[in-house]
């Protein structure tokens, strides 16, 4: 696995997929849901929470993709505004999409969703992509924007 303990305070570039799973998702799940959100896109990192980032189906996911890992702490993802808002994450995880969350969360200022989250056919895991523009990226950004500057595509920039 690629994991270099990367946290969301160094920022990526390009298309980060963020994940919020259930337990029992397994590889395919994962998988699944990457397909279903990237579309043919090339992802270049791929987020989750802290605390479900080590989970063995999800770190074997993780080493067969050989993309970097970044590890977003629940406070992070809470400061994200999400598009979509699932009862079920609201209650466990503060946040509307822990998928669409930690992928801004990773992806940091500038970044914007390329849509609402994807669910895995077997319902365990969501994947969201957040996009990193070049110039954005010259820098890393300590500091995780709040929910009014986290993304355009909340501000009508879509695409």
């Amino acid at each position: 696995m690629r994991d270099t303990g990367r946290s969301a305070s160094e920022r990526p570039a390009g298309v980060i997929a963020g994940f919020g799973f259930r337990t029992g998702a397994s590889v395919q799940s994962f998988e699944d849901a990457l397909a279903q959100a990237a579309q043919g896109r090339e992802v270049t990192a791929i987020a989750a929470q802290s605390d479900k980032a080590a989970k063995p189906a999800f770190a074997d996911f993780i080493r067969a993709t050989g993309l970097p890992l970044y590890r977003v702490t629940q406070e992070q993802a809470q400061r994200m505004d999400t598009v979509t808002h699932s009862p079920a994450s609201q209650a466990a995880r503060q946040t509307g999409s822990v998928a669409e969350a930690v992928a801004l969360a990773a992806a940091g200022r500038g970044a914007r969703l390329s849509g609402g989250r994807v669910i895995s056919q077997d319902r365990k895991a969501t994947c969201a992509l957040a996009v990193v523009e070049a110039s954005e990226t010259c820098a890393p950004d300590k500091t995780i924007p709040d929910k009014k500057t986290s993304n355009a595509f909340n501000q009508g920039e879509t695409s």
